[in-house]
């Protein structure tokens, strides 16, 4: 299964925001250039690893720095065996050419996998008790006559959720660093393939005793920026306000979600990121929590390697 990072809409996405782009032999090649210095170069998670390849790029576009995030199990290009000289793990290959594990990778190094295949009724049961009962209660809040329930909505507001999303981020984590560019741009880059849902907790109730029209109130409360490939759905950008989170709306998002990616054929969910603590970042324990929650399988890659060169 190829990965989000080698497809030709991230290659689209990547080169909106900025990276030159380089796709040799079904692998993209992701380039950074910066005045004067030279350029930084990242390969992530590529069916294969040419190091002859690698270097050419890296020689063109003077790299002073290179990083490759590979997928296991990966296809090493021909360089990489001869110059082992026997048959190794694909961590020894890359280091023998030169480059060292990174402290902190690029992308998130530990995932969870839904399996898709599966029934809804087996989703259902293979996940923590307290998921499926929060599920089970908020989806009666998406069906109720009450004053109050969800709607949960398949939208294409997608500056809307930008904002959504950054406003959370600031309120909660404190992050003051906009992603509004890259969610947009990522939406765009994959047209059908990128899905939206939004959860609106609705409020309806009357004005006043003498008026009795009644006016409805939405508030966006929880949202999920899903990406396919062709097998595999990716929980790319996910927030929920303080408010959402109490109604559970993010369990019911999470879910509705899962449903969408399995109506449209793909094979695996994947959450894109959990907790490693090969590269322990404390903010990630509560959603690695909640993710958790929903049953799968863990999935672990090596991490970053790193390699400095003189970009000569």
């Amino acid at each position: 299964m190829i990965d989000l990072r080698q497809t030709s809409d991230y290659a689209k996405y990547m080169s909106s925001i900025g990276w030159i782009v380089e796709r040799k032999d079904g692998v993209n090649y992701f380039i950074k250039k910066f005045p004067l210095i030279g350029s930084f170069i990242k390969i992530q998670r590529p069916k294969k690893i040419d190091f002859d390849q690698i270097t050419t790029i890296a020689k063109k576009y003077r790299a002073f720095q290179i990083i490759i995030e590979p997928i296991l199990p990966a296809r090493f290009g021909s360089k990489s065996w001869s110059s082992a000289g026997i048959r190794t793990n694909n961590h020894n290959l890359i280091i023998l050419q030169g480059y060292k594990q990174s402290k902190s990778p690029y992308l998130p190094s530990k995932t969870i996998y839904i399996d898709l295949t599966k029934s809804e009724k087996v989703l259902l049961k293979e996940m923590h008790y307290k998921t499926r009962y929060n599920i089970k209660k908020a989806s009666q809040n998406s069906t109720t006559k009450s004053p109050k329930f969800f709607k949960i909505q398949i939208s294409y507001d997608i500056e809307k959720f930008a904002d959504f999303w950054q406003e959370c981020a600031r309120n909660q984590r404190g992050m003051f660093l906009s992603q509004k560019k890259e969610i947009i741009e990522l939406y765009k880059a994959f047209g059908e393939n990128a899905h939206l849902i939004l959860v609106y907790h609705k409020d309806t109730s009357e004005v006043a005793e003498r008026t009795p029209r009644m006016v409805e109130k939405r508030e966006l409360v929880s949202g999920i920026l899903m990406i396919r490939t062709k097998d595999i759905a990716y929980y790319m950008y996910a927030a929920a306000s303080d408010a959402g989170k109490k109604l559970f709306a993010p369990t019911l998002c999470a879910w509705e979600a899962i449903k969408l990616s399995k109506k449209h054929g793909s094979k695996i969910f994947d959450f894109e990121g959990i907790y490693d603590e090969r590269f322990p970042l404390k903010s990630w324990h509560g959603f690695t929590r909640f993710k958790k929650s929903f049953g799968g399988r863990e999935i672990e890659y090596p991490g970053a390697f790193v390699k400095y060169r003189i970009p000569i």
